[in-house]
C-alpha cells in the first residue's frame, strides 16, 4: 500500500479480506479506529492492518514504511553472513551496517524504528476497542494483537535496547509515553504476559497469522534470550528460563501438527508448508502485495545487498555443505548473491516469497540449546535425535554423540543463514563481541561493542526534546 504513516497520528487503513492466510490489501477509505472498530467484521479488518504493517510497503525508496523488507541490513549485514557487492562504504545508509560506522541520520535505521511504531499503533487501535467484540471472538482478537505486539517489541529491544513501550494508543500531546525509554526488564516481563495470553487464547489455524504455536515457539526464543542474559528479567533465573523454554518447544514437538520438509529448499519454495509456524505472507506480481528484497538480493538489484561474505564460504565449504548453501556465483567474479528466497519466475521487483520467521527446524534447535541450559555440552538422548534429525535433512547422516555450544551455534548459522537470525544468535550465546570484532578486524571494518545496539534515530532524539536519549557510542 502506498502511504506514508506517523506512528502517533496513523488513521486505520479499510481493507478487503478473506478468511484464507492470504492477505490481500484493497484501500478503500480512511477512518479513524475510534469510530470504525465497532463489531467483529472490523475488528478482524483492524488485525489485517497489523499484518499489513509488518508486511511493509514494497518501494524502492525509503520514504514509505519498509518494515520487514528492510530488516535484513540491520541484522544480517551487522553479522558475519553478508554485506554489499561492493564493500562497505561509510557515506551510504545501505553499506554502513557491514563496517560498523552506522550514523544516527541512517534513513534505514529510521524507516525500520518508525515501521515498527506503526505496527504497535495499529496493534493498539485494535486492543483498545476489544470491547466492541462479540464474546466468542474477544479472545483470539486479544491473543493475535498482543502475539504481534510480543514480537515487534522483542525485535526493536533486541536491535536498540531499551525503547519507549506505549501500551495503548497514543496521542501528540502523550510526549512522556512516546519517549520514555522503558528497561528492557519490563519490556521483557511484558513481552511474556502478552505471549501468555496468546497462547492461552489461540489455536493453530493460520501460518501467517498468530497462532498457539507460533506464541509458543516466540515465547521460548523470548526465554532463552532471558536465561542468557539474567539482567533482562531478575524474577526469572537462568535454570527457569531454560525450563520454560525447553517446555515450550515440547509442547510445539507433542502438538505433532510440524514437520521438517524432506528437502531443504522446499521449505522456501513450497510455501505455508508443514515446516512453518509463522511466515509474513506477500503475494506475487502486484505491487500492493509483493516485496522486493528478493531483487536487491541479486545482480538485478539497485543496490545488490546482502551478498555472502567469504567467511560463511568458508564455513560452508569446511564443513561440505552443499545443501544449504544456497547462493550463486555473481557477474563479479569472487561475489556471490543468495538465493534462498529467490523466485521462481514472475517480476522479480514484486516477488511473492513470504518471509519466514518461524518454523519448525528452529524449535529442534532451541530444544538443544535450552537442554544445554549453561553447560558446555549435552549427550541428552531427545537432543541428540532432534539435532541429528536437522542434520540428516542437510545430508550429514552420521549421528553425533555430544553436541557443544559452539556446535550448535554453527548449526544454527548453517540452517537459518540470510533469514535475519545470526546476529540475535550471537548475542544470545554471549559471543558476539568476540565474532564480530573478528570478522570486522579482517573485513576492514570498524566493530566495538557498543555497535551491539542501532542508534535511536536522530528526529526521534529531537522531537523528544529532551526526554529520549541516545546508546551509548552514537
Amino acid at each position: 500500500m502506498k502511504f506514508t504513516v506517523n506512528k502517533i497520528l496513523f488513521l486505520a487503513l479499510l481493507i478487503s479480506f478473506s478468511c484464507s492466510d492470504y492477505l490481500e490489501p484493497d484501500p478503500v477509505s480512511f477512518i479513524s479506529g475510534d469510530s470504525f472498530y465497532s463489531n467483529d467484521d472490523e475488528l478482524e479488518t483492524g488485525i489485517f492492518t497489523i499484518y499489513d504493517g509488518l508486511q511493509g510497503i514494497n518501494d524502492d525508496q525509503f520514504d514509505d514504511l519498509r518494515s520487514v523488507q528492510g530488516e535484513y541490513m540491520l541484522t544480517e549485514m551487522r553479522s558475519d553472513n553478508t554485506k554489499s557487492r561492493s564493500g562497505g562504504n561509510a557515506e551510504s545508509d545501505f553499506q554502513q551496517f557491514e563496517i560498523y560506522q552506522i550514523d544516527v541520520l541512517n534513513f534505514v535505521v529510521r524507516n525500520y524504528y518508525e515501521s515498527m511504531y506503526n505496527v504497535l499503533h495499529r496493534i493498539h487501535l485494535v486492543l483498545d476497542n476489544l470491547d466492541a467484540a462479540s464474546d466468542e471472538r474477544r479472545a483470539a482478537f486479544e491473543g493475535e494483537a498482543k502475539f504481534v505486539r510480543a514480537y515487534t517489541y522483542f525485535q526493536l529491544v533486541r536491535l536498540f535496547g531499551a525503547v519507549p513501550m506505549p501500551l495503548t494508543q497514543i496521542r501528540p500531546e502523550d510526549e512522556e509515553t512516546s519517549f520514555t525509554r522503558i528497561d528492557e526488564n519490563i519490556i521483557y516481563a511484558q513481552m511474556v504476559e502478552d505471549l501468555e495470553i496468546a497462547i492461552e487464547n489461540l489455536d493453530d489455524s493460520f501460518k501467517t497469522r498468530a497462532s498457539r504455536s507460533a506464541a509458543r515457539a516466540l515465547l521460548a526464543k523470548v526465554y532463552l534470550t532471558i536465561a542468557g542474559d539474567p539482567e533482562l528479567n531478575p524474577d526469572v533465573q537462568q535454570t527457569d528460563g531454560y525450563l520454560a523454554a525447553r517446555e515450550l518447544c515440547e509442547a510445539v514437538i507433542n502438538e505433532g501438527s510440524f514437520s521438517l520438509m524432506p528437502g531443504y529448499l522446499e521449505v522456501f519454495t513450497n510455501e505455508r508448508n508443514a515446516e512453518i509456524i509463522w511466515a509474513i505472507d506477500f503475494i506475487p506480481d502486484n505491487l500492493e502485495t509483493s516485496q522486493n528484497f528478493s531483487l536487491e538480493w541479486t545482480d538485478d538489484g539497485d543496490r545488490r545487498l546482502n551478498y555472502t561474505t567469504q567467511n560463511i564460504r568458508s564455513v560452508y565449504a569446511a564443513r561440505g555443505e552443499t545443501v544449504r548453501a544456497l547462493f550463486a556465483p555473481s557477474e563479479i567474479v569472487g561475489e556471490f548473491f543468495v538465493t534462498k528466497y529467490l523466485p521462481d519466475g514472475g517480476i522479480l521487483e514484486q516477488a511473492g516469497n513470504d518471509w519466514v520467521v518461524l518454523r519448525y527446524a528452529d524449535v529442534l534447535l532451541m530444544y538443544v540449546e535450552a537442554v544445554l541450559g549453561e553447560n558446555q555440552a549435552t549427550g541428552e538422548p531427545q537432543a541428540l535425535t532432534l539435532y541429528n534429525e536437522v542434520r540428516a535433512r542437510a545430508g550429514f547422516t552420521t549421528p553425533v554423540t555430544s553436541i557443544s555450544r559452539n556446535e550448535l551455534l554453527e548449526e544454527r548459522r548453517m540452517e537459518f543463514a540470510f533469514e535475519n537470525q545470526r546476529f540475535f544468535d550471537l548475542v544470545r550465546f554471549g559471543v558476539a563481541g568476540e565474532v564480530l570484532s573478528a570478522h570486522s578486524e579482517a573485513t576492514g571494518g570498524d566493530f566495538v561493542d557498543t555497535d551491539l545496539l542501532l542508534p535511536i534515530p536522530q528526529n526521534e532524539i529531537s522531537l523528544s526534546r529532551g526526554l529520549l536519549e541516545q546508546n551509548l557510542g552514537y
